[in-house]
């Protein structure tokens, strides 16, 4: 009875944690018990014995075969380690390495080594990756590049560089993003170079964040202190993510400040609109009183229009017939008019806080949206090298944003000509709009942004693809390596077998 009630134990615990551990008696008092009550009923407790170590062994060998389960030799465990180092390429994080690992023993039905083996594996992995990259970055760095990294963790007045460059803005005031803007400069010519480095060395993205965070966590006394090649390497991939992060910051602070001004164009234009109402109803009095002069027959028929004219004037200001015509017609307040005609008083705002943003940061996107894009570079352009505006000629601007129901708004009559006018702060402002809407919508992205990147950016290159079952063996698991048709195959049977099991329990009533 004894070796079946720690068979049943061991059992238990295996399909629990997959693992086999060493106990003594009294620490496993509870469990035989309940064990006893329920397999045994009517057995003394105090008959139940510790087995002998071979038993042990034998016991555990029953349980490995029963469950299809192999222990982890030395073979087994060097090509664990051989996994857990292409696990590295894509993460140094220890406890994801762990994690692909124990995942990976699960998968092969391996059970895991002790966990102190898995201790110093994941730190002779880590360290490998770590010197791996540190000996490629040593061999591709130039005077320059190492003088400016260098140049991070030189102390200053107040503080180290990197502890100014490290801070976020604390708003999307013009002071606060010009400061971002200012950062993303001082990293430009670090992000070009680590760009093309991170990619080389095949760095990935986790990887590059993780050895990045590593900059904020440490302070810099302790990077100081570490190797000259380790404190290279975590602070270039620090510049290459905080370029991007500032980019997001940028482009966040754009869309923002878009909606700002737009929604108080809105308010103004439905103020507006309810003090257009206001004032027709105070006029629509005199308007009748204009109206009875046709009926009044103190006028004599000859009388000249001008003194009927003036007459009426005295009775409703000139500048008041337009508005109180349109509400006796039922033309309603023009909000979109007024909203368009309001940015030309916002312009000397929008132009100070998002002419910087707009011409510090590259956009690219979709087919469908290259009538925006034309627009965008054509502004981006001039901007770029100090023009205005107006200094352009009419024809020049691209007008494919130019939806026909907009296009009313963005012309107005010129004088002493018949021609119309481009009003050019509108059609800015109208660029930075659709923009707004494209990088909310995904349609278009910065390439050099986290948040607001490609789709396509985050998926496999297709040169790499083109060998798509080498990757797919890399990767290792058993849904993408097995055909499709089988997988489906085997989730239909599990789902059937469950809703078979349902229905039985609902028939036999135990639901």
């Amino acid at each position: 009875m004894s070796v079946a009630m720690h068979l049943t134990l061991q059992l238990g615990y295996f399909k629990a944690k997959h693992q086999f551990f060493l106990y003594n008696h009294e620490s496993i008092q509870d469990d035989l018990r309940h064990i006893l009550g329920r397999y045994f009923p009517g057995k003394d407790l105090a008959a139940v014995n510790m087995p002998s170590r071979p038993t042990q062994y034998a016991l555990q060998q029953s349980i490995l075969e029963l469950l299809g389960f192999r222990l982890c030799d030395n073979a087994l465990r060097a090509d664990l380690e051989r996994r857990a180092q292409r696990t590295a390429m894509l993460s140094t994080q220890p406890i994801y390495i762990l994690r692909e690992s124990l995942q990976y023993l699960n998968q092969q039905r391996l059970v895991a080594p002790a966990y102190t083996f898995l201790q110093d594996m994941v730190g002779r992995v880590v360290a490998g990756e770590r010197k791996r990259l540190t000996c490629l970055l040593d061999g591709a760095l130039t005077s320059q590049i190492k003088d400016q990294l260098d140049a991070l963790l030189q102390t200053g007045e107040s503080a180290c560089r990197t502890g100014a460059l490290k801070r976020e803005p604390k708003d999307f005031s013009y002071k606060e993003l010009r400061q971002e803007v200012a950062r993303r400069q001082s990293f430009a010519s670090l992000y070009a170079f680590a760009e093309h480095f991170l990619a080389s060395a095949g760095i990935s993205t986790e990887s590059g964040r993780y050895y990045a965070s590593l900059v904020r966590f440490y302070t810099i006394y302790k990077l100081q202190r570490m190797p000259e090649s380790t404190t290279r390497l975590y602070l270039l991939c620090f510049a290459y993510h905080r370029f991007r992060q500032i980019n997001d910051n940028l482009i966040e602070a754009f869309i923002h400040l878009v909606d700002q001004y737009e929604q108080q164009a809105k308010m103004e234009a439905e103020a507006a609109a309810m003090k257009s109402m206001t004032e027709v109803s105070t006029n629509l009095k005199s308007a009748g009183q204009v109206l009875n002069l046709f009926m009044d027959q103190s006028i004599p028929g000859k009388t000249p229009f001008s003194k009927v004219k003036q007459r009426a004037f005295s009775l409703l200001a000139p500048e008041r017939f337009a508005m109180v015509s349109d509400y006796m017609l039922n033309v309603e307040f023009d909000r979109t008019a007024f909203e368009w005609a309001y940015y030309g008083t916002l312009q000397s705002k929008f132009k100070l806080n998002l002419r910087h943003l707009f011409c510090n940061l590259e956009f690219a996107g979709l087919i469908e949206d290259a009538p925006l894009l034309e627009a965008v570079a054509f502004l981006q352009e001039l901007l770029r090298q100090g023009k205005s505006l107006r200094q352009a000629k009419a024809a020049d601007f691209p007008t494919g944003i130019l939806a026909k129901g907009v296009q009313r708004y963005m012309y107005t009559a010129a004088e002493k000509r018949k021609d119309k006018r481009l009003e050019v702060d509108r059609y800015e402002f109208l660029v930075y709009r659709q923009l707004r809407n494209a990088l909310e919508a995904g349609n278009v992205y910065v390439r050099d942004s986290n948040d607001f990147r490609s789709f396509e950016d985050d998926l496999i290159r297709a040169e790499r693809w083109k060998d798509k079952d080498a990757v797919l063996h890399e990767i290792g698991s058993p849904v993408l390596l097995a055909p499709i048709e089988e997988t489906l195959a085997t989730l239909h049977a599990e789902l059937e077998e469950k809703y078979e099991r349902v229905n039985r329990r609902i028939e036999n009533g135990d639901n």
